[in-house]
């Protein structure tokens, strides 16, 4: 068996999906919280690759990727490009040809409502953290090094870039990711009603 961290390629988008959901509820398969197994890699997985694929990676076994991090360099500029981009058509589906009766869970309507009306207000340690990443692995590729090896490929990549900081948001029930964070030198930034968000200075001098 042949596990490789790497960067991801075109081929690696439908595996970007499937791990999305497998991993979609705190870490856990969230397959029967959706009626549309695509909506949370619409919004969580490939925008990135479609934007900048330079600050994307997978984890692959036997050719197979199990995991990935993805990334934005400048969380605003990002956010400006979704909306104007990426969004719009997903807004006309999930408008116009998503039945709306065929909901599973709060977790897929609040994916819809972050479709039709993402986070627009900037935090005031923004431009300290403007990155921002996702993280996954499934199951058969966790507690290996894995997760922390893409992190040190992603935070090796911005600070090529001269990137200061990079943030992510971890779910008040996901304790585990919560001290997985804490290890590799991520900080509170701020405590939110579902969870926290965490930053890493990448220019401690």
């Amino acid at each position: 068996m042949t596990t490789i961290i790497r960067s991801a390629e075109e081929p690696d988008i439908p595996y970007l999906y499937d791990i999305c959901i497998r991993t979609g509820d705190k870490g856990n398969d969230a397959s029967s919280l959706f009626y549309d197994p695509h909506l949370l890699g619409h919004y969580y997985a490939a925008p990135y690759f479609f934007y900048d694929r330079s600050v994307c990676f997978v984890v692959a076994e036997d050719g197979i990727p199990k995991g990935y991090i993805v990334a934005a360099t400048d969380t605003v500029i990002f956010r400006r490009w979704l909306n104007e981009m990426w969004l719009p058509p997903l807004r006309e589906h999930y408008t116009g040809y998503f039945p709306a009766e065929k909901v599973r869970s709060p977790l897929e309507q609040s994916i819809i409502t972050l479709i039709h009306a993402p986070p627009r207000a900037d935090p005031a340690w923004i431009h300290s953290f403007p990155a921002h990443l996702h993280i996954d692995l499934l199951p058969d590729v966790q507690h290996r090094g894995y997760g922390r090896a893409l992190m040190e490929k992603l935070i090796a990549a911005l600070c090529r870039r001269g990137i200061p900081g990079i943030h992510l948001g971890v779910d008040v029930e996901n304790r585990g990711a919560r001290i997985f964070y804490q290890k590799t030198g991520f900080m509170q930034l701020e405590e939110r009603e579902w969870g926290f968000t965490l930053g890493k200075n990448l220019n401690p001098d």
